[in-house]
């Protein structure tokens, strides 16, 4: 198993990297007035692929022995991705104003960059 490792993490970074700059794409759509970010096909795209970067993530934990509630550092990056999940949601779809969409959204995106610190360092920086 551990020779999938290589794949399967570049893979990961791989979706992280479209979620997040697919998000960022249909943020600034959004903030032009633009309702392609509400097209079926835009929405469906997002949810493949956070599908899949979940179907890696959790791989990822099988090949390395990681698993969340476990280790602490995996729960924190679990709650951050929820965290990043909710707001890129309220963002997209609830927010009403549009400070509250800049609020959500740069706060989304915050999450994420802690997301990514955790599983560089891998030390929690909250239960650790």
């Amino acid at each position: 198993m551990e020779q999938f490792y290589l794949p399967i993490k570049h893979l990961h970074l791989s979706l992280v990297a479209f979620s997040v700059l697919f998000f960022i794409i249909r943020a600034g759509l959004m903030f032009a007035n633009k309702s392609i970010h509400q097209l079926r096909w835009a929405k469906m795209t997002s949810r493949i692929a956070d599908t899949f970067l979940l179907a890696s993530a959790l791989t990822l934990c099988v090949i390395i022995g990681q698993y969340p509630f476990v280790d602490h550092w995996v729960t924190e990056k679990v709650v951050c991705i929820i965290a990043y999940i909710i707001l890129a949601y309220i963002a997209l779809y609830r927010a009403t104003t549009t400070k509250t969409r800049i609020l959500t959204s740069i706060g989304a995106v915050g999450w994420v960059l802690i997301a990514a610190k955790l599983a560089i360092l891998k030390q929690a920086l909250i239960l650790g």
